[in-house]
């Protein structure tokens, strides 16, 4: 037997023992028993990111007996450090289910869900979606946006539409990732995502602008044109959104490519969804005035739908 072969064992007991610890939140000891696995077995898969995700929580005072607001601070610490490229993906990943299993187990939820009474982000909900508990997260989301809509953002709207796709529940994934990607499609994380084909056409729009901020706010024009997702007449969901814009549509001068196409989205939702008659507002003139050249495809979309839609 060779020498190499018994050190394995070993080196796989020590990483066991630091996934233990990561899950007790021992962060320190877990980053020295993955140091003790690496001196054994350099190859051994998944160290690296484990080492770096042991060291970053040990680092920044995480505890065994850390409270859940402390632990829902890190989470959005961690978010901001991820987004700036500073937190690798796997490493990020991996925090946020260890995050999520200990929130729900010591947090004090609001009767809305969220995890305090401070919270805006975390919700119950959002904690199951990162477990991939689809049930559960497609019953607390439904909750929120049901007894508690105003305190529902983009964010949610968009794991809520992710469990109800992954549930098959059509009806319901329709109108949230409609309320999601017109809200706020800034808000929308792409590494959770499950529905494909919405995955694909922001990977189209990014590859056709080079521009994040304008594929993001090109990204439900694109996603209605492609009748990937359907607004029905009379929804409602986005009004109060709509209404708060409404002092920016129409009466400002944008030069924003991005900012011009986030509003000709709000349009598209108003025209399709009906809403002309709650704002008074041309829904079409402005998106005519804001890009022609869309308007002129959304115009012959739309005609299109409606030949398809009479009887033969």
């Amino acid at each position: 037997m060779f020498q190499s072969e018994l050190f394995i064992p070993a080196a796989l007991d020590h990483k066991e023992k630091g996934l233990r610890q990561l899950e007790a939140f021992d962060f320190k000891t877990a980053a020295e028993s993955f140091a003790i696995a690496k001196e054994i077995d350099p190859y051994l898969a998944d160290l690296d990111f484990l080492i770096l995700l042991a060291e970053y929580g040990r680092d920044h005072g995480v505890k065994p007996k850390t409270s859940a607001t402390n632990l829902a601070a890190f989470w959005h610490r961690a978010k901001k450090n991820f987004d700036e490229g500073d937190l690798p993906l796997a490493a990020h990943r991996h925090l946020q289910q260890l995050l999520a299993r200990r929130l729900l187990q010591i947090a004090q939820f609001t009767p809305a869900g969220f995890c305090g009474e401070k919270e805006k982000i975390l919700h119950r909900g959002v904690l199951h979606a990162t477990l991939n508990q689809w049930q559960e997260a497609h019953q607390s989301l439904l909750n929120l946006v049901t007894e508690a809509r105003e305190q529902a953002w983009p964010l949610h709207w968009g794991h809520l539409g992710d469990a109800a796709h992954v549930l098959r529940r059509w009806k319901d994934a329709n109108m949230a990732y409609i309320c999601a990607l017109f809200g706020g499609p800034h808000e929308i994380d792409l590494h959770t995502l499950q529905h494909a084909e919405l995955r694909e056409v922001l990977e189209t729009a990014r590859r056709e602008v080079d521009d994040e901020n304008l594929a993001r706010a090109l990204w439900p024009i694109h996603i209605w044109m492609k009748g990937i997702v359907q607004i029905p007449r009379g929804n409602t969901f986005l009004l109060p959104l709509v209404q708060k814009q409404r002092s920016l549509i129409g009466s400002e001068l944008m030069l924003e490519p991005a900012q011009r196409a986030r509003q000709f989205s709000l349009c598209l939702y108003i025209d399709q969804s009906g809403l002309q008659g709650e704002i008074q507002f041309d829904a079409r003139a402005e998106m005519k005035n804001l890009e022609p050249e869309m308007f002129s495809r959304y115009l012959q979309e739309v005609e299109h739908r409606a030949a398809q839609s009479k009887p033969r």
